[in-house]
Formats: C-alpha cells, sequence, structure tokens
C-alpha cells in the first residue's frame, strides 16, 4: 500500500488515539521502552512512531532518554483519568476471530443497550467481532438480559477476578489480527469514554 502524502508535511500519520493509549499502557506497565520495541508493539512505522512521541513529550506525558521513553507523573495520572485497562478475561464461547483482547471501562454501564453498538464499532476497527458484558446490581449480563451469573458462573468469577465492578463494562474484541488486537479494543473502549 502507498502513503499518501501532503505536500507540506511528508506522509500522514498512521496512528490513532488508540495507539496512544496502547502506548501509555505499555509504558505504564514496563516502566520505559526503546522506540523500536514501541514499533513492535504497536504495529506502526518509524515516522509515525515518532510523531506518536512527538505529541505525547508535547503534552509532557512522556519523557524521552538516550535509554528509552518514560512516563512523566504527569502522563500517568492523565492515564488513570481514562478510566479503562486491558485484561486477559478471554473466553472463545463468545468469540468468532483467532485472538481476543479484553478490556473494562468502569462506569459506564449505562451506555451499553444491546452490545451491537460495541460490536460494530469494534468490526469498523478491524475486528472479527467483539461481545459486551455490563455488571448491573452485582450481576454480571450479557445484554440485553442473558444472566452470567446464572448461565456461566465460571466465567462471571473470572471476569470479576479481573475487577470488574457493579456499572463497569468488559468488552472481548476477537480478530484474526493478533498485532492489532489492543489497538482495536482500545478504540471500543475509548469511544465509551
Amino acid at each position: 500500500m502507498e502513503l499518501m502524502y501532503d505536500n507540506n508535511c511528508g506522509p500522514v500519520a498512521r496512528y490513532s488515539d488508540a495507539h496512544l493509549f496502547l502506548v501509555l499502557d505499555i509504558l505504564q506497565r514496563r516502566g520505559h521502552i526503546g522506540r523500536k520495541g514501541l514499533m513492535e508493539d504497536t504495529g506502526l512505522g518509524e515516522g509515525s512512531t515518532r510523531g506518536m512521541l512527538k505529541v505525547l513529550k508535547d503534552w509532557k506525558w512522556v519523557e524521552i532518554k538516550q535509554t528509552g521513553v518514560f512516563i512523566t507523573e504527569f502522563g500517568r495520572q492523565s492515564f488513570e483519568k481514562f478510566k479503562m485497562r486491558y485484561t486477559d478475561v478471554l473466553n472463545v464461547n463468545y468469540a468468532e476471530g483467532k485472538y481476543q483482547q479484553g478490556i473494562i471501562i468502569e462506569g459506564v454501564a449505562y451506555k451499553v443497550t444491546n452490545g451491537m453498538e460495541q460490536r460494530d464499532l469494534a468490526v469498523r476497527n478491524g475486528a472479527t467481532g467483539a461481545a459486551t458484558f455490563v455488571m448491573r446490581d452485582d450481576r454480571v449480563i450479557f445484554p440485553k438480559n442473558w444472566d452470567v451469573d446464572k448461565n456461566d458462573p465460571r466465567f462471571a468469577e473470572e471476569i470479576r477476578a479481573a475487577g470488574m465492578k457493579n456499572e463497569d463494562v468488559l468488552i472481548l474484541v476477537d480478530s484474526n489480527d493478533a498485532n492489532r488486537l489492543r489497538v482495536m479494543a482500545a478504540a471500543v473502549g475509548l469511544a465509551m469514554r
């Protein structure tokens, strides 16, 4: 695929807000990482990675040193305000794709009606599909009203163990493309914020 060029600025950036979230998550967990490692973890090229890091540095969310990229304290505080996190809760009974990535978004259960909007957004971002779970009145529900506690209690327990609380949402995004899965999940989560 040939990159589109802006005559004044060079190649069009190939990163999104979801990539920014992913980078902050990586830095939050690892402490620091080199640019090459970020390229591998995000699936972005060198130019997009440099552009993304420049934005994060301008926002004072990261520091770039010879030893790598580090998240700042302001970056940590900003990241925590997203109130969402990746989780390893997976269940092939709710997925079509070969790979899954879970993401928990805090306090947004009121935004979910039947889960189709989240699935459609995941598909628009390249996923095979997505399954949405909400916790209401201490019950894990697969919208609209399938009671996971009653029908799949072991999975409901896994969801709780991952830290899901009342009014939180868990979205399991599935895809046959493992490399972009975390970006797809972040895109769906950010759309709910």
